[in-house]
């Protein structure tokens, strides 16, 4: 590597780092693995309320009686 006042050439770093070191591979592959790990693989859960809850919503407001809220809730409990 030339040395020109203690400095070397942009040209020269670039040759070393090609010449001495997987720099252009390692790069990439570096942001590959930071954006996939990052990524949310899984899907997003459904964001409304779930059977249970307007259930008990329903059970609350005495649109059914405890007889229907509980057979409905032990249907929803099983699958």
């Amino acid at each position: 590597m030339l040395m020109l006042g203690g400095m070397t050439t942009l040209a020269e770093t670039c040759t070393y780092a090609h010449d001495g070191w997987p720099f252009p591979f390692l790069v990439p592959a570096i942001f590959l693995a930071v954006l996939l790990a990052t990524r949310p693989w899984r899907r997003r859960r459904h964001c409304g309320p779930s059977g249970e809850s307007v259930l008990a919503d329903r059970y609350a407001r005495g649109e059914i009686d405890e007889d229907e809220y509980r057979a409905r809730r032990a249907v929803l409990r099983h699958k």
